[in-house]
Formats: structure tokens, sequence, C-alpha cells
């Protein structure tokens, strides 16, 4: 340590700090000394990894939940859209009975009234006999 601290300074350099001096050697000899961090000469990264994976993973939940709610406000839409399908099935099919009902009671007119006309004609000729 002490070679360090009185070593020449190269230009353009600042001669280093008696506790950055301290932190290099020491971090040498024991990299993971937690000593460094307690005493402040280290960061202490895992604090802020930390609250940066809680961020992460809180934002992760957040959209899991917002995910979650999406599907099932689609699930529940489907459910309505096969419901209103259903009905609308439904209403075309009775449409098209009353639609078949509707012919034949015209068809059914139109033969009456053939036949109205027929059976006038033939009273029509036996009045003027």
């Amino acid at each position: 340590m002490e070679e360090k601290l009185t070593a020449p300074v190269q230009e353009g350099e600042e001669r280093k700090s008696s506790d950055s001096v301290v932190a290099e050697v020491l971090t040498k000899h024991r990299p993971s000394s937690k000593f460094l961090k307690n005493v402040g000469l280290q960061p202490n990264s895992t604090d802020k990894s930390s609250k940066s994976n809680a961020t992460v993973n809180a934002r992760v939940l957040d959209l899991q939940e917002q995910l979650e709610m999406s599907r099932q406000r689609s699930e529940v839409m489907r459910e309505e859209m096969d419901a209103m399908k259903r009905k609308a099935a439904e209403a075309e099919a009775a449409q098209a009975e009353r639609d078949k009902s509707y012919e034949l009671l015209l068809k059914k007119a139109e033969e009456n009234d053939a036949k109205y006309a027929q059976l006038m004609v033939l009273l029509g000729a036996k009045t003027r006999n």
C-alpha cells in the first residue's frame, strides 16, 4: 500500500486517494470482501440490483395481472358473441319459417282467388241462361 501511495504520478493522472488504494489492495487479496462494502469503499451493487430486480418483478406481476384480466374480458366477450350468434341464427330460422308460411298462405290465397274467379264465371254463365 505504501508503494502505491508514494508511487510517482504520470502526467495527466491524479494521485490516488488512500481510500481507493486500500480498496484496490483489499480487493486483490479478497475480491468479495464485505468489509469494503460495509465501510463504504466498495459499492454495494446487490442493493441496486435487488431494487431493480424488485421493480422488474413488480412490473412483471402487474403485466401478468393485466394479461389475465384481458384474457378474462376476451373470454366474456367471446361468450357474449357466441350467444348473439345463436340468437341471430334462431331469429333467421324463425324468419325463414315465417317466410315459408307466408308463401304458403299467398299460394292458397291465389288458389282461392282462382277458384272464386271460376265460380263467378260459372255463376255469371248460369244467370245469363
